[in-house]
């Protein structure tokens, strides 16, 4: 990759409305949704946070911007197409990488209203942007189209940094959260991950549900962890992160060559409401050696009550170098 990449990691920002919404708030999983975001959520997640993290991810002079989902409370459109404005104003798509949360999943939903409003940010690289070792393995959808949960991994590269996406995104019933890769998406991410390594890229993984094997209720967990886990172990990866617990995490998972980190992010619009919850986003500095291989390191920013502004946290996050 080139001497130095950064990139931010951002997710769960929920900073949608469900007011004015429609009589589909009331309608089956959505009703118990709509009853959490007015008795709770919606106190917790503040757009103005979101959009000071906004200001402060442009200020930092990143080259791709991370998201790991969960931009909606219960998946109506109006929420897709306010999340649309947000991240324009985060940056374009091929500054801005996404992939979608359970959330964003919430019920049975039409493409057409709901992911394909973001479809230029959930999208791969055009086959002629990759190498075509990898082009061959992308599911490419026509534009304005999202990939769908069987198109994933999803693939971008800048310089010799591969981000690759997943789909843990899946419907699920009342009062259950969890996520599920499947067979075919974790089958084609053994064979990508393994083709990034043997072209020497620098390999981010990125998935909504946290991917350790302890601390997660199985109503909310990615059923098919240890089959993720499994392929990191075969084929490897330099980091990994994920959202969903709304919570800064820090875990480690076995690869081939020794221990992958994998780092949960807390939610880029919460106001605080539990300890240990203010929003905050992270950055991450690749650089690479000139005698192969790269160090890797990271930074946390958050949001100050004072300011109304992100400002460096001085606290450890990662240190591989």
């Amino acid at each position: 990759m080139s001497a130095v990449v950064r990139f931010a990691h951002l997710s769960d920002w929920h900073a949608t409305t469900l007011e004015g919404g429609g009589p589909a708030r009331f309608r089956g999983k959505r009703l118990s949704g709509w009853a959490s975001w007015a008795l709770n959520r919606r106190r917790h997640h503040d757009p103005a946070i979101l959009e000071a993290a906004i200001e402060d991810v442009r200020a930092q002079a990143v080259d791709r911007v991370l998201v790991t989902g969960d931009l909606t409370h219960v998946s109506l459109e109006q929420e897709f197409l306010t999340a649309a404005r947000q991240l324009a104003r985060l940056g374009s798509p091929a500054e801005v990488f996404l992939i979608p949360g359970n959330h964003d999943c919430y019920v049975d939903l039409e493409a057409g209203s709901s992911w394909d409003h973001w479809a230029d940010y959930l999208r791969s690289d055009v086959a002629e942007d990759l190498p075509p070792e990898l082009s061959r393995g992308v599911v490419q959808r026509p534009a304005g189209f999202a990939p769908r949960h069987g198109d994933y991994p999803t693939l971008r590269c800048v310089g010799r940094l591969a981000t690759v996406g997943l789909c843990s995104a899946i419907p699920t019933p009342i009062f259950r959260a969890g996520g599920e890769l499947g067979g075919p998406q974790l089958e084609r991410l053994e064979d990508l991950l393994g083709e990034l390594g043997e072209l020497g890229f620098c390999r981010v993984v990125m998935v909504h549900h946290p991917v350790a094997a302890r601390g997660e209720a199985s109503r909310r967990a990615l059923w098919d962890g240890e089959g993720l886990r499994t392929v990191l172990a075969r084929a490897g990866a330099e980091l990994v992160i994920h959202g969903h617990k709304h919570r800064r995490l820090v875990n480690w998972v076995a690869g081939p060559a020794g221990g992958i980190p994998v780092v949960g992010v807390p939610s880029s619009s919460e106001v605080g409401s539990k300890p240990g919850r203010l929003a905050q986003y992270h950055v991450y500095t690749a650089r690479a050696h000139a005698s192969g291989g790269y160090a890797l390191d990271a930074e946390i920013r958050g949001f100050d009550p004072e300011t109304r502004r992100f400002v460096r946290i001085d606290e450890p996050l990662l240190d591989l170098g």
